[in-house]
């Protein structure tokens, strides 16, 4: 399945979410990174769907901490490339 990074959301072909790009180094390992986030708690469903193997969420329910998901491609992964072209000219 083709993952499509979009300028405002990204696709595989059947669902689709929309996205913010952000370009940056982590700062916890200093590894080049590309995370979207999700619009909205719907298209957080979606993004993991489509992204699942880079989908993060540290919500702990117990603790009341809750969090908003991202997908974090970091650098030497498949999708970087791409990844990294739109976040660059969004």
């Amino acid at each position: 399945m083709t993952i499509k990074f979009m300028k405002h959301y990204v696709t595989n072909g059947t669902i689709k979410a929309r996205v913010f790009y952000s370009a940056h180094q982590m700062v916890s390992t200093g590894e080049d990174c590309v995370t979207l986030y999700a619009k909205n708690w719907r298209e957080g469903r979606e993004l993991a769907q489509i992204l699942g193997e880079v989908y993060e969420n540290n919500t702990d329910i117990m603790s009341d901490y809750f969090e908003d998901g991202r997908a974090r491609i970091k650098a030497g992964h498949p999708l970087y490339a791409a990844a990294l072209q739109r976040a660059q000219a969004a």
